[in-house]
C-alpha cells in the first residue's frame, strides 16, 4: 500500500499564522521558528508531494518539489509594507517561465482564518486576454467544453474572478460567455473559512479533484498565453 505523505494540518498551524500576524518581527519569529518548520513548512511540503503526480498528469512541465512552497520572508524592496514575514503560506504549480505572471498556474493559500485555492493568471497581459477572446470565437465548442463544469451548476466550488472592463470588448460572440469576455485578468478560486477538511489527508484529494476539473480550461489559457500545450 502506497503511504500518504500528507496527513493534514493541526491547530498549531493556524496558531502560528495568528501569532506572526500579530507579532510580525524578527524576535518573535526567531522564538517560534521551530513551530513554523514543524507546523507550516513541513506539512506544506508534504501536501506538495502528495499532489505532485496528479499535477504532472495535468502538465508534465510543472515545477514540483520544495520550489512550489512560498518562503516565509517577504521581499520588501519594492513594497510600502515593510513587515518582514508573510502571515500566509502557499503552493504554486506553474511552468518555469520567466514571464510567469502571464501564464496560468494552480495555487493553494493557507492563512489564519481562511484558505483559498484555484487556477488562473496572476497578471495576464492585454494581448493574452485578447487572444483568449479570439480563441473563444474561433474554437467555441472547445471553450464551452472546458468550462462545462462551471456552467453546470453541479456544486463546483469555484468563482470566476479578475478585474473587468466596464464594457464588454467588441467581438463577443455569445451572451453566455459575456462574463469571460469582460475580464482584464482571469482566475477561478474557491475561498473558504477553516473547516474539518484541513485536518485530514482527504484535503489533498479534494484539491486534486478540483484541479483536475480545471485542466481543460488550464490548457485553453496556456494556449492563449502562447505557451506550448503539453
Amino acid at each position: 500500500m502506497m503511504r500518504s505523505y500528507f496527513n493534514g494540518f493541526v491547530p498549531e498551524t493556524f496558531g502560528f499564522f495568528r501569532g506572526i500576524k500579530d507579532n510580525n518581527n524578527h524576535e518573535w519569529f526567531e522564538a517560534h521558528k521551530d513551530e513554523y518548520k514543524k507546523y507550516v513548512q513541513t506539512p506544506m511540503k508534504e501536501l506538495s508531494i502528495e499532489l505532485t503526480d496528479g499535477m504532472l498528469s495535468i502538465d508534465e512541465q510543472f515545477i514540483t518539489g520544495g520550489r512550489t512552497v512560498s518562503r516565509i520572508r517577504r521581499d520588501t524592496r519594492f513594497s510600502n509594507d515593510k513587515t518582514p514575514y508573510k502571515s500566509v503560506s502557499w503552493l504554486v504549480f506553474k511552468r518555469p517561465n520567466a514571464d510567469w505572471c502571464d501564464a496560468p498556474a494552480y495555487f493553494v493559500e493557507i492563512g489564519a482564518e481562511r484558505y483559498v485555492w484555484g487556477m488562473g493568471f496572476y497578471s495576464a497581459k492585454s494581448a493574452t486576454m485578447r487572444r483568449f477572446r479570439e480563441m473563444i470565437d474561433t474554437d467555441t465548442k472547445r471553450f464551452a467544453d472546458a468550462i462545462s463544469f462551471y456552467r453546470s451548476g453541479s456544486g463546483q466550488p469555484f468563482i470566476l474572478g479578475g478585474d473587468e472592463y466596464k464594457r464588454i470588448p467588441v467581438g463577443a460572440g455569445s451572451d453566455s460567455f459575456s462574463d469571460w469576455y469582460r475580464k482584464k485578468n482571469l482566475y477561478l478560486a474557491s475561498e473558504r473559512e477553516h473547516d474539518e477538511s484541513l485536518y485530514g489527508n482527504g484535503f489533498a484529494g479534494m484539491l486534486l479533484e478540483g484541479f483536475l476539473s480545471l485542466a481543460p480550461l488550464y490548457r485553453f489559457l496556456l494556449e492563449a498565453s502562447r505557451e506550448p500545450v503539453a
